[in-house]
């Protein structure tokens, strides 16, 4: 390895530099020992320096005396003392026996006067004989005479009552009809019936006319004549009121009504 003259050069005078400047510090140093003399120290060179500081020795305290804990035994409570017995109180001092008063004589009550007797006046007789009826015309008669129970009527409320009962017993005769086709009932028949007191036909049914529908009337007519004379000439007799058979004001004996087949 050959070494530059340059190199050679620069060497020297770095050298020469750190010469001169060691020189100088040591120089100055020198001055400053001279002029200020501080206390000598003494310094001890060591290779490391530690960086954890020693935490100075703790004195060890004389552990405290063990002492042994005090075991006591169970002590069994006293028995409590008996309660003094209560002072027997004294006898009831014995009361004093009231003294008997004496009772007052009772005086007897004088006698009442007995009242005398009132006389009654006489019971008089009546002026009235037993013929005082004599002289009105049949006053016996009325005074002895019921009174007549009022005739049934027959009204507009009783003549309704008749005219369903009498369709609700035909009903089952009713049912046993054959279906006549659409429309028959719509129709509306007047029916006559007559009846003996038995309930009983006393002639056959009566169609007195037939309302509704003209197309109707001419096509189902005469069929629903002849099943209205079957239906109530088969459900005869009928359970009808005998005290509405007959009345002043009519009855069921000569009944018409209006039917209509369903």
């Amino acid at each position: 390895m050959t070494v530059d003259r340059g190199e050679m050069m620069g060497t020297a005078g770095a050298i020469a530099l750190h010469v001169a400047l060691i020189a100088a510090l040591s120089m100055s140093l020198a001055h400053t020992a001279a002029n200020i003399e501080p206390p000598s120290m003494e310094v001890e060179l060591v290779d490391e320096i530690g960086l954890t500081a020693t935490a100075p020795t703790s004195i060890p305290t004389p552990p405290p005396a063990s002492v042994a804990p005090e075991i006591s035994e169970a002590v069994e409570p006293l028995p409590p003392e008996p309660a003094p017995a209560p002072a027997p109180a004294p006898a009831p001092s014995p009361r004093p026996s009231p003294i008997a008063k004496p009772r007052p004589v009772t005086k007897p009550a004088p006698p009442r006067p007995t009242p005398r007797a009132q006389q009654r006046p006489a019971p008089r007789g009546s002026r009235i004989g037993d013929d005082f009826l004599k002289g009105i015309e049949g006053g016996d008669e009325r005074a002895s005479a019921p009174a007549k129970p009022s005739a049934p009527t027959f009204n507009a409320q009783a003549k309704m009552d008749i005219g369903q009962a009498i369709i609700r017993q035909a009903r089952s005769c009713a049912n046993n009809q054959p279906f006549l086709g659409e429309g028959a009932n719509t129709l509306r028949l007047r029916v006559n019936l007559r009846f003996n007191r038995n309930g009983r036909l006393a002639s056959s049914p009566t169609v007195l006319g037939i309302a509704g529908n003209a197309d109707l009337r001419s096509k189902y007519g005469e069929l629903l004549e002849d099943q209205v004379r079957r239906i109530f000439t088969q459900c005869a007799p009928f359970r009808l009121p005998a005290e509405l058979y007959d009345t002043p004001s009519g009855g069921w004996n000569d009944f018409t009504f209006i039917y209509r087949v369903e």
